[in-house]
Parts: C-alpha cells; structure tokens; sequence
C-alpha cells in the first residue's frame, strides 16, 4: 500500500510539473501575438486561389540628381569583416539604369475591400546575413510566418516597431539560430533594425491580401492574378515617400502602370 501510495504521489508530482511547465510556456507565447498565427477569418479565400487573370505591371524611377551610395562602416565588430569582402553600402536610395528605383514596395491599397485572404503556409524570410539584413525591404501577409534567421556568428537583436501591430524585440547569438513571428493587422511600412549593429534596418510590408511586389535593380514590379475592377495601387520608397495611381482592369487586362518620384 505505501508503494502505491509512493507511486500516486509521484504521478501527482510528475503531473504538477507538465501543468507548470505548459503555464509557463503559454505565459511565454499565449500572452505575445506576436509567436502564434491570428485566427483566418471564416471564409477567407485560400492562399493560392486565382481570382482572376488581371495583371497590374510597372516600373518605378527616381528622376533626382544623382547620389553616391554611402559605405558603412564594420569598424565596432570584427565578426562582421569575417562574413564579407568590403564595407556594404547603404540601400536607403538604391537607384540603377535609366533612374531604376530598387527597394520600392508596391502593393494594392484599394479595391478588394469585402474579400478576406487566408495567409499561405510558406513564410517570408528575414535573414541577418554579413551584418546586413537580407533583404532590405520584404513583403508578408497579415498572419503568414515570418523566419527570422542569424546567418552570422556574432549577436544580434531583432527590434521591431510597429504601430498596427505589437513590436517585438530579442537576441539572437548563435549563428544558425531561427525564430519565427507573425503580424496580425496590415501595416505599411514596419521597420526592423538591430540595436547592437545600427546599421542594419530593413523595412517590412504587411498586407491583408496577396497582391503586392517588391522592386528589384531594373525597378519593375508585377502583380498578377487580379480579377476585374478598380483599385489604388501604392508604391513607398523609404527616403522619398509614397505615390497612388488608380487603375481600372477588365477581365484579363494587362496594364502598365509607371511611378516617378522626383528628388
């Protein structure tokens, strides 16, 4: 009897402990939005799904007078030579051929209103990389998985600011090491910078719906896959602002569609 008694005793034990321990861990995550996915919406459109066959397409240009990408200096942390050949450069205004504007962030900003899109499963990726965040502007879905990885062997820190949605702020030390976040309402922009390396910012899009892109070197975007009506599309560069165009598709239609932001 004693013995099993004994054994009920530990079981109980045994028991109170998981309960702690799964009372830590949803105090740790429960109470942070920012570690598990929003609900979807009852009727979201699945991730995936097409709408139609539309297609808004375009370019984006910086007409100012030229300026000379500024280096940045690796001078406070000897892991960040390591990692690469030479002193980055600065991505705040990276302009190319004919004016090109790289890093601009374009996204439909009117016109689906009444639709709900269920995020896909597949996340976007947020790499620390050569002291450098990579890439330098990236887009995301409100409830899709964002990876955050430390690609290099020295510490850094995730700080994220955000009005729309709840800032987050964490280590990462070890190289190899990942994490992973969500938002839970469209923001556009959300800055990401690392406190130990300040020159490591990069600019995050948070939208409710699939449709947006992300400029590369010849400045052009492609959002596809839209059905037929009328909506205000954005493009945000993080040193000249933001533009609207509105753009009426039929069914099918392919429409080009041009910003241009002075100096």
């Amino acid at each position: 009897m004693r013995r099993i008694d004994a054994l009920r005793s530990a079981a109980r034990a045994v028991a109170a402990l998981a309960l702690r321990a799964a009372l830590l861990a949803c105090a740790c995550s429960c109470a942070d939005p920012t570690r598990v996915p929003p609900p979807v919406p009852p009727g979201a459109i699945p991730a995936g799904a097409v709408l139609g066959t539309g297609a808004i397409k375009g370019r984006v240009a910086y007409t100012g007078a030229p300026r000379e990408p500024q280096p940045i200096s690796f001078s406070s942390d000897a892991a960040c030579h390591k990692q690469r050949q030479g002193e980055p450069l600065r991505e705040d205004l990276v302009v190319g051929a004919s004016g090109a504007l790289r890093y601009a962030f374009v996204h439909v900003a009117g016109g689906l209103e009444g639709r709900v899109f269920a995020p896909p499963e597949g996340p976007s990726t947020l790499d620390q990389r050569g002291c450098v965040y990579l890439p330098h502007v990236l887009g995301i879905q409100v409830g899709q998985p964002l990876l955050i990885l430390n690609s290099d062997p020295t510490l850094h820190n995730v700080h994220v600011t955000a009005e729309q949605n709840k800032a987050f702020n964490f280590g990462m030390s070890v190289q190899g090491q990942k994490a992973t976040r969500y938002f839970s309402a469209p923001e556009v922009m959300i800055r990401a910078k690392c406190d130990v390396h300040p020159w490591m910012i990069s600019f995050i899009g948070v939208v409710a719906h699939p449709f947006y892109d992300v400029t590369g070197e010849d400045g052009r975007f492609s959002i596809e896959g839209l059905p037929a009506g009328t909506y205000v599309v954005e493009a945000w560069q993080e040193s000249l602002g933001a533009r609207r165009e509105t753009v009426s598709l039929s069914e099918g239609d392919q429409r080009e569609v041009d910003f241009t932001f002075p100096g």
